[in-house]
């Protein structure tokens, strides 16, 4: 007798139930182990739905007519067989853990015997689900309505395990295994359970590979672990042929009448039971991303059929019944419409703990390593997106490669082929795309379909920097909706309250190889370029300062991109040239001098000489060798540069005004008077021809002219000018700030060459204070009235406020560029030390200095000289001759070449040289240097003379001191060296002999008060004082041109 008939069917139930719960609970905990065989998979998902049902119909056994039992007592005992029979398999072709390499081996060639008899079972089994379903029993309709206040916030903050598919009374058709390595994502759950609690629909949207589907799986566990009688139902809506099979086998799951006739339409079928049960339910719609198979009469084209079975949204529950959706969409719009009014859940990227604790998972289920910092490296360069990260993980693993290794590969120009690779992933939909750049190539031939303009707004924003573009920039038609479709596919995004668009780094990649695979990558590059180089200002002023520093980063890229057309290579030689011009605005003159000759090349092999835009480079590029000059040789060559810009200008027009006015700059720094005059007034008088007398910019020049002029020594006219400036100033057309500074600016140089430092200390402390909150605190000029102000604080003898101010400007300035501003900071710093008589402190500073234009002018250029000759001054009178000789040696070479050795500077510098060597007791190569310091146009100075008899005292030649001596006495009788020269000659003639000489040369002297020199005694030379008058500053920091003053 069999086991069923001799229990009854009862007591064959409850056996059948217990053996089949028993199976499906080790199924279930082998599918977490490793992968399950797929007729294993098969059973494990129909075996809940089987013990369901026997349990339901069993309620009812008894009312059944004595045939309808006789045939359910046939099932159960078919069913229990069929049950053994995989129990006994099962035990067979399962691996232990702690088993032989052989033993598994064994198991699995068993596994693959057993696999027809498998194939057999799971037949029968389907059989059996079908004969149960004509008992016509749903028994899901018997549980009671489902109550959302009984899933308790807490259910959703941690992972539980799974219950056994026993213990659920609804229906449970997920088809995926839970992912027990679940990361984050904690907060996205809530929020979905909070918006289910008022809704009846919610929605999850994000960008493809966002982790989406694994959001709404985990749900679904969560869900079932709180909600144990609701039915949950999965449902694939990226295909209508999809959806019909998931509506399909909830028809079956339920048993619902007519699901197996082929005359039944499956989809209202189950559409009506959604809508017209009573047990509570949760459908979970995944992938529904495509407009047209849930709105088809609304978005399909003119060659599509009105098919009213595509319109996938009308068979989804209506709302008002007992069931939840939850839906999942890569389409913010479609997600926001179907589970309208609720507003869809924005999925975004991990944050970077979460996506290296996923990364960390992954890697470790691989057997695989890293460190931190190349965990945080690799979720960065994928930006915190879990799909491209799980990617990264298999590859890593199934290439067998290190962290680094694949971190390196990203880098490189083969990091979107593997980007591209399917993840063979359980927990995905085996519809689904599992790559990150195929997932998006749907997104984007889906875009094109519906609306191609979005398509091409993506390809031009991919060109551009992938953070912060404005959308005044992009001038395309329909750009607004395009840029909202874009917006719904979670491929660009506008924060709130933000005026620009910002792309994924993975999204600009993806970008970038889908227009490289259709040939279009140099068509957008091209477009990229034009829309930059039209946005681009020409006249820099400050009003232009925000949308150059907005357009600075897409500047920088569309530069990197090779370009084939003519008309592309001019946009870039435009934008190069005007790009360069902003660049000196913010004090970077390497970069700018970089774009300028590149702008400069372009611009020769592409237009005629005479061109204006031709002129325009050449003008940029000769600025920019002035301010990057290193030597003499280097200002002569910016000097024929602006030079050749001026003759290419029309002297009508703006670019031969600039030019001018850098020719005037530079001209003073070569010492120019002439030609600096001549330039600075051409400047101001061509912009005075263009703009009239009363402009912003006449003004500006007007300025600088007179500066000019007062530096020449042409005082009065150029105080003429100032005035001028002072009365058409409230009357120009500059802003109210703009006025400001050029009436404080005329104001305070014409004090400044007045002598009056009182009144110029006050209006330039005022100039700092203006020009910081217009220009900003980094601005060159800024740093000038600083510096203009601590020269004035120096003249009023306020040498620590001075010091202090210099201080300061020091720790402020972080433009690298601007290295003269430290130069002179350097300079008054060590000035200020030496009025103090503070010799130590000030040898640190004059040598700052001295280090500073070397570094920067290569030692070869007028003011690093002049820098080396006061800081060997210092040296020698801190008596440190050996260290300042060393210096005086490459100041008399350079000043030979330049000048001659004749010049005046040469000879000065040349006495120092002998102070040098008579300070270290050489006094025969003193008295050479001494000697060759004396020139022979004009007399030797009291100094000299002095220095000269001290180095032949020394040597006791007393007929040569005899000579010298009288020479400076017979040169300047008054002299404060009179005294010494006097005994010197008494001396000389006492040790000639010539006794009565001496007696008669000291009583002509008896007048002068004088200190004895003793005769043995070694004489030291005085070190000359120098200028004691600080000359006004110009040209010690370069004046760029920028319109903002």
């Amino acid at each position: 007798m069999d086991p069923i008939t001799a229990l009854g069917v009862a007591s064959a139930v409850i056996g059948f139930v217990e053996i089949g719960a028993r199976i499906a609970k080790r199924l279930e905990e082998l599918s977490k182990v490793g992968d399950v065989p797929k007729e294993f998979r098969d059973i494990r998902t129909r075996l809940p739905l089987i013990l369901t049902i026997v349990s339901s119909i069993q309620e009812t056994h008894e009312a059944l007519a004595p045939d309808a039992q006789g045939a359910f007592e046939a099932v159960v005992r078919s069913c229990y067989e069929q049950i053994k029979q995989v129990e006994t398999i099962l035990e067979k072709v399962t691996v232990g853990a702690s088993e032989s390499r052989w033993r598994r081996f064994s198991r699995a060639a068993l596994s693959l015997v057993e696999e027809s008899r498998l194939q057999k079972t799971g037949a029968a089994l389907r059989d059996n689900i079908e004969l149960l379903t004509k008992f016509k029993v749903a028994p899901s309709e018997k549980v009671s309505k489902f109550d959302p206040r009984r899933i308790s916030t807490s259910g959703f903050s941690s992972i539980s395990p799974p219950p056994a598919y026993t213990d659920s009374i609804g229906l449970f058709m997920v088809p995926f295994p839970r992912d027990d390595q679940f990361i984050g994502r904690n907060s996205t759950l809530k929020e979905i359970y909070a918006l289910l609690e008022k809704h009846e629909r919610v929605s999850v949207a994000g960008v493809g590979g966002v982790g989406k589907s694994q959001v709404a799986i985990e749900f679904a566990y969560r869900f079932r672990d709180a909600n144990q009688e609701a039915s949950i139902f999965w449902v694939f809506g990226g295909s209508i042929p999809r959806f019909y099979e998931a509506y399909k086998k909830i028809a079956q799951g339920l048993a619902l009448p007519g699901w197996d006739d082929p005359d039944v339409p499956i989809m209202d079928l189950v559409t009506n039971w959604l809508n017209q049960t009573t047990s509570p339910y949760l459908l979970i719609l995944d992938n529904a991303d495509d407009m047209l198979y849930y709105w088809p009469n609304k978005y399909k084209s003119s060659n599509e059929s009105d098919e009213p079975a595509t319109n996938l949204a009308s068979h989804l529950p209506e709302k008002g019944g007992s069931g939840k959706v939850l839906i999942t969409s890569r389409d913010n719009r479609i997600a926001a419409r179907l589970s309208k009014p609720s507003k869809p859940v924005a999925l975004l990227h991990m944050n970077t703990e979460e996506a290296i604790d996923l990364f960390r998972s992954d890697l470790e289920s691989h057997g695989s390593e890293a460190t931190e910092d190349e965990m945080e490296a690799v979720v960065q360069a994928l930006d915190c997106l879990p799909l491209a990260i799980t990617q990264a993980a298999s590859f890593i693993d199934e290439n067998n490669i290190s962290v680094s290794e694949y971190l390196e590969a990203l880098q490189g120009d083969d990091a979107e082929e593997f980007l591209q690779e399917e993840l063979d992933d359980s927990r995905r939909d085996e519809d689904s795309i599992n790559s990150v750049f195929r997932s998006w190539k749907l997104s984007f031939e889906q875009i094109s379909k519906q609306k191609p303009r979005a398509a091409e707004l993506l390809s031009l924003l991919g060109m551009l920097d992938r953070q912060s573009i404005p959308k005044w920039l992009v001038k395309m038609p329909e750009s607004v909706t395009s840029a909202g479709v874009l917006q719904a596919f979670s491929l660009i995004f506008c924060p709130s309250g933000s005026d620009s668009f910002q792309l994924h780094r993975l999204c600009q990649r993806f970008v970038r190889l889908w227009l490289k695979r259709a040939g279009d990558l140099q068509k957008w590059q091209d477009a990229a370029l034009k829309c930059v180089s039209q946005a681009y200002p020409t006249e820099i002023g400050l009003k232009e300062w925000p949308i150059c520093d907005m357009l600075a980063p897409h500047v920088a890229t569309v530069l990197e991109y090779e370009y084939q057309s003519t008309e592309a290579r001019l946009e870039l030689a435009s934008l190069l040239c005007w790009a360069a011009d902003f660049d000196v605005e913010r004090g970077l003159y390497g970069q700018a001098l970089a774009r300028a000759n590149r702008s400069l090349k372009l611009f020769k092999e592409l237009v005629p000489p005479t061109d204006e835009r031709l002129a325009s480079s050449v003008w940029c590029y000769g600025r920019l060798l002035y301010y990057e000059a290193r030597s003499q040789s280097d200002l002569l060559r910016a000097q024929e540069t602006l030079r050749e810009a001026l003759s290419i200008s029309n002297p009508s027009v703006y670019i031969f005004a600039e030019c001018a006015f850098e020719l005037a700059h530079l001209s003073f720094a070569l010492d120019e008077e002439e030609e600096c005059l001549k330039m600075g007034k051409a400047s101001y008088e061509c912009w005075k021809g263009i703009e009239g007398i009363g402009d912003v910019r006449t003004l500006d020049n007007q300025h600088d002219y007179a500066l000019e002029l007062a530096m020449f020594g042409h005082r009065e006219e150029a105080i003429t000018n100032w005035q001028e400036i002072l009365d058409l100033c409230p009357k120009s057309n500059a802003s109210e700030d703009t006025k400001s500074i050029y009436m404080y600016r005329s104001m305070a140089s014409m004090a400044e060459f007045r002598g009056d430092a009182s009144t110029a200390e006050i209006l330039y402390a005022k100039l700092v204070k203006l020009g910081s909150s217009i220009y900003g605190e980094q601005h060159v000029h800024v740093f000038d009235y600083k510096l203009s102000h601590a020269e004035q604080l120096l003249r009023l003898d306020r040498l620590r406020e001075a010091f202090e101010s210099c201080q300061s400007t020091l720790r402020t300035c972080v433009n690298k560029s601007e290295w003269r501003i430290p130069a002179t900071c350097y300079e008054i710093m060590a000035e200020c030390c030496k009025l103090e008589g503070n010799g130590a402190e000030e040898e640190i500073w004059r040598l700052n200095c001295a280090d500073t234009h070397s570094k920067h002018l290569e030692g070869s250029e007028k003011e690093g000289i002049d820098a080396l000759e006061a800081a060997t001054r210092c040296l020698l009178n801190n008596s440190k001759p050996k260290q300042a000789e060393e210096m005086l040696q490459k100041v008399i070479t350079w000043r030979e070449t330049e000048f001659g050795p004749t010049h005046a500077s040469v000879l000065e510098a040349t006495e120092f040289l002998g102070i040098c060597k008579a300070q270290q007791g050489l006094d025969s190569e003193a008295e050479a240097a001494f000697d060759r310091a004396v020139s022979p146009s004009s007399p030797p100075s009291s100094s000299l003379l002095y220095n000269l008899c001290t180095a032949l005292w020394n040597q006791q030649k007393w007929p040569e001191l005899q000579r010298r001596s009288r020479e400076a006495l017979s040169k300047d009788p008054d002299s404060e060296l009179t005294s010494e020269f006097q005994q010197m000659l008494s001396v000389a003639l006492d040790k000639l002999g010539r006794s009565e000489d001496s007696l008669l040369s000291k009583i002509t002297h008896l007048s002068v008060a004088s200190k004895p020199i003793e005769e043995k005694a070694r004489l030291l030379p005085k070190v000359p004082s120098g200028q004691t008058e600080i000359p006004p500053r110009f040209g010690r920091i370069i004046h760029p041109r920028t319109w903002s003053a």
